[in-house]
């Protein structure tokens, strides 16, 4: 299965690229998918804190099953309060 990844603001500038298509497993999670982006792009390693994953305009946990097609933006955490 292959879906379209986003990156935002700082992760943009660690995995140098605002786009990467992904190839998964059928039932590929978005813990999945970050792990092999964090492969893919080690740099992203140094980001210091969970991102956030949003599909569409929706936030998604980590456990969140993808789809074929599917487009997940990988943002920034928000800062504490």
């Amino acid at each position: 299965m292959r879906v379209k990844v986003e990156f935002y603001d700082v992760l943009r500038e660690l995995a140098a690229q605002h786009e990467w298509c992904a190839d998964l497993a059928p039932t590929a999670t978005v813990a999945e998918l970050y792990s092999i982006a964090k492969r893919t792009f080690p740099a992203l390693a140094d980001y210091p804190q969970q991102p956030v994953f949003t599909s569409g305009l929706d936030y998604v946990e980590e456990a969140h099953v993808l789809r074929e097609g599917e487009i997940i933006s990988i943002l920034p955490a928000h800062p504490s309060a």
